[in-house]
């Protein structure tokens, strides 16, 4: 009795990646796009001697999120420092706790999704020191971009 002839392995490792696929690149490889998760690191500086500044507030107003076409805002007034190279950091978790209309991934952060109604949003920031006037900032976060890094000029 014969037994039926296998595929060889290098045919059955081209057919694999078709199992599961979404998408398709320039190049002919399938891949299954995923959620990015969304930071944004902030640098506050005196645009007039160029240091930065330290212990200067910085919070999340609220968000424009694509999937909604809608802003939310944050509920709660609390501002992150910046530290001694003038920065704060907003990392996913942060921009999740902000309520700010993010998706979420299983472990409670802030994602942009891969999908054409999901993969963009406007972070507004505020800057804010006593005896200075506050500076708003938007701040545009995208799949193809979800770690963004703003300076901002401050005084």
């Amino acid at each position: 009795m014969r037994l039926p002839r296998l595929l060889p392995a290098t045919a059955l490792a081209a057919l694999l990646p078709l199992a599961g696929c979404i998408e398709e690149d320039d190049c002919g490889c399938y891949y299954e796009p995923v959620p990015e998760l969304a930071t944004i690191l902030v640098e506050v500086y005196d645009p007039v001697t160029n240091f930065v500044w330290e212990d200067v507030g910085v919070r999340v107003v609220s968000a424009w999120q694509e999937w909604a076409n809608a802003t939310y805002a944050n509920p709660v007034v609390s501002y992150e420092l910046t530290d001694q190279y003038g920065e704060a950091f907003f990392d996913s978790y942060d921009l999740a706790v902000a309520n700010v209309g993010f998706k979420e991934d299983g472990h409670g952060r802030a994602v942009i999704g891969p999908w054409e109604d999901v993969d963009d949003a406007i972070v507004t920031l505020e800057v804010y020191a006593p005896g200075f006037v506050p500076v708003f900032v938007n701040v545009a976060i995208s799949w193809d971009q979800p770690r963004v890094f703003v300076a901002v000029p401050f005084n």
